[in-house]
């Protein structure tokens, strides 16, 4: 019994020291959001999709335009003809007054610029969301990794006693063979979990540039129970938040542009128009002065026109009606989509808070299976010293409580992803809401 106290202490003494100089999940996150190249190549991105936005206002705004030229005409067939020298320059003013398809641009990149902050947000997300599972991942692997080097310190021990007994004839050969199975056994999950531990700490790496020894333990007694009273509202709050459903509806509203700029191809375009321009021209036997033989005498004229223009789309060979049918067959299938991504978001919500609920109940009911299977040892190790166990009845009761210990772990693991799920198909996983994992 004494020795089993012994390990107990072991793994508290693994634990504490693992608290030294601690991460937590915000600020690994944090460092995640200024470390990773995927998101700010997504943020570039996102930036140059919203430039849309004023490229498609640009195009209901008014055109100013500076025309000059300038020309020589010469005249060498004719022996007495002298040439000509013309200057012109022109300053033109154009504002559509009804053109759909310049409205219909305007729409277009409107959408366009929500759909690139929404996928960037989606970026971000799905960030948060990765360095929490490797954070957790770190967590649930570093449980995993002490209860296997406690049971591998337990089994060699019990194993050396055991030799030692054997040598004494005090135990048998199939004691000692059991017990160095066990220690084999032991060892292959020391070095398994040993593994899958630096597996998950270089994705937290790679995510955050963050040393995963820094990580700091979830406190599960400082979680607060869900921020949504039912499913029903958790459901409610994913139909108006989800990211996804925020970019189907925003990729709607482009095919939604799209059609009326096609149906606008058969419409009338009215714009005013208006310009101010001034012609010199000189002839070379006149005899001028430097001023005039630079712009010209003979022949100076203003000129200022303005009106309205109206055109008027009669037969394009049919392609303007084809483009009108593919834009509506597109509208359709983004409403699709619209309405894949709402369902899609039920599912994941109604998943995520399930697994919450269930993950409740497991953690509690696992909580009290590592403690059954505690004092379960400590009886089968009095029982052993009584005459009532024998040597491979307190292996077999180690062995479970190590695999018990192994099964809470899991629990907290999938909990803790459930609770990041439920935030990410609600669009409230934020750096902000990380800070819900610690006491603060």
């Amino acid at each position: 019994m004494k020795h089993y106290q012994k390990n107990c202490i072991f793994i508290a003494f693994i634990c504490a020291s693992s608290g030294a100089n601690a991460t937590n999940l915000q600020q690994a996150a944090q460092a995640a959001l200024t470390y990773d190249s995927a998101l700010q190549s997504s943020k570039q991105t996102s930036e140059a999709d919203k430039q849309k936005y004023w490229q498609g206002m640009s195009g209901m705004l008014p055109t100013l335009t500076l025309e000059g030229g300038w020309d020589r005409q010469e005249q060498p067939d004719k022996k007495y003809q002298s040439g000509v020298t013309t200057h012109n320059y022109d300053v033109r003013v154009r504002q559509p007054l009804f053109d759909m398809s310049k409205y219909a641009g305007w729409r277009k990149g409107v959408a366009i610029a929500n759909t690139a902050e929404a996928q960037a947000r989606q970026a971000e997300e799905k960030l948060l969301g990765s360095i929490a599972n490797a954070y957790f991942t770190v967590l649930y692997q570093q449980e995993v990794l002490q209860a296997a080097q406690a049971a591998t310190h337990n089994f060699k021990q019990q194993m050396e006693k055991l030799q030692a007994g054997l040598r004494n004839d005090q135990n048998t050969r199939t004691e000692v063979d059991e017990a160095n199975a066990n220690y084999a056994i032991a060892q292959a999950k020391q070095i398994e979990a040993s593994n899958q531990l630096l597996l998950a700490g270089e994705a937290v790496r790679r995510l955050s540039g963050i040393n995963p020894d820094t990580l700091e333990a979830v406190n599960f007694q400082c979680l607060k129970s869900t921020p949504y009273s039912s499913l029903s509202e958790a459901i409610s709050v994913s139909q108006l938040r989800n990211t996804d459903i925020r970019i189907a509806q925003f990729q709607h509203d482009q095919t939604d542009a799209d059609v009326l700029a096609a149906d606008g191809a058969h419409m009338p375009v009215v714009s005013l128009y208006a310009s101010y321009g001034k012609n010199w021209s000189r002839n070379d036997n006149d005899d001028n002065i430097l001023y005039d033989a630079i712009f010209g005498t003979n022949s100076k004229s203003n000129n200022l026109q303005y009106g309205v223009n109206v055109s008027v789309p009669l037969f394009a060979g049919g392609s303007q009606l084809s483009q009108s049918f593919e834009a509506t067959y597109r509208r359709e299938a983004a409403k699709y989509s619209t309405l894949e991504a709402q369902r899609k978001a039920v599912q994941d919500t109604r998943s995520a808070w399930l697994s919450l609920t269930n993950g409740t109940a497991l953690i509690d009911a696992e909580k009290n299976a590592v403690a059954s299977a505690r004092e379960k040892v400590l009886s089968v190790q009095y029982g052993r010293e009584m005459g009532f166990r024998t040597v491979n009845d307190e292996l077999d009761a180690q062995q479970k409580y190590y695999s018990i210990l192994k099964d809470q772990a899991e629990a907290r693991l999938n909990y803790l992803n459930a609770m990041i799920n439920l935030a990410q198909s609600t669009g409230s996983l934020s750096l902000d809401m990380l800070n819900f994992f610690q006491c603060r």
